[in-house]
């Protein structure tokens, strides 16, 4: 025999009254409220448009859509994407240019360096011994 204690869903048989209980309990799972009519999409209508559709085209998992509205999506979609890619090749660009202007800024200081050392040359012989 199983022990059964309040709230005991361990078993091995859970019966349609603890099910119950619980599901009263939780707040899920409930029967209760039923889904408006505004809330359902008509048989014919749209799925992204919520409108009844003029020139059908159904999936192969059964949703029906409007032509016109996939194409027009389709459409949206193309103009944002191509306006992405314009933003990311400019910052493409922009982040080459500041890498070419470190590169030359670098050579620039080794430049620099450089003439500073060899501008340092002594003009007059160094007495090594003194008198």
């Amino acid at each position: 025999m199983t022990r059964h204690a309040r709230n005991c869903t361990a078993g091995a048989v859970y019966t349609y009254h603890e099910k119950k209980k619980d599901a009263q309990a939780s707040g899920y799972g409930t029967n209760t409220q039923r889904i408006g009519k505004d809330s359902v999409k008509d048989f014919d209508c749209c799925s992204l448009t919520l409108q009844p559709c003029r020139n059908p085209v159904i999936t192969k998992d059964g949703y029906l859509f409007d032509k016109e509205a996939i194409l027009e999506y389709i459409c949206t979609k193309k103009l944002d994407y191509a306006t992405k890619m314009k933003e990311y090749e400019k910052q493409i660009s922009k982040e080459k240019n500041e890498l070419s202007e470190l590169a030359e800024a670098e050579k620039r200081s080794k430049l620099q360096n450089f003439l500073k050392t060899e501008k340092n040359i002594v003009s007059s012989p160094v007495k090594a011994f003194k008198p």
